[in-house]
């Protein structure tokens, strides 16, 4: 076992810094071919295109209501007929209702 009050010679030094430095270089181009070749495979497995039903019609509605406090009120819905193979469908998506106006919120504090 050696203490800690022994000291290393300077060539012990420099082959353990030269060491350490290999490792990172070789760390380096390790995860950059790493990246590269993930990259390849993904842009060669993925060919872009989709076959999902393809939407065919979309509507829109959206209505506007002024509150008395001078802000405003907007809800929104969009309806979709998509349409594949086997027949068509119609889907209906949630509505959307955003708010502005002037309000204050606060957290903690005294």
């Amino acid at each position: 076992m050696t203490s800690a009050a022994t000291r290393r010679s300077p060539a012990d030094r420099d082959r353990a810094v030269a060491r350490l430095r290999s490792l990172t270089i070789g760390t380096a181009v390790a995860s950059v071919a790493a990246v590269g070749a993930f990259g390849s495979v993904a842009a060669i497995s993925y060919s872009g295109s989709s076959t999902d039903p393809v939407t065919t019609a979309a509507v829109s509605t959206t209505s506007t209501s002024t509150a008395a406090t001078s802000g405003s009120t907007t809800s929104s819905s969009t309806s979709s007929t998509t349409s594949s193979g086997a027949g068509s469908s119609t889907t209906t998506t949630p509505s959307v209702t955003s708010t502005t106006g002037t309000a204050h919120a606060t957290s903690g504090g005294s």
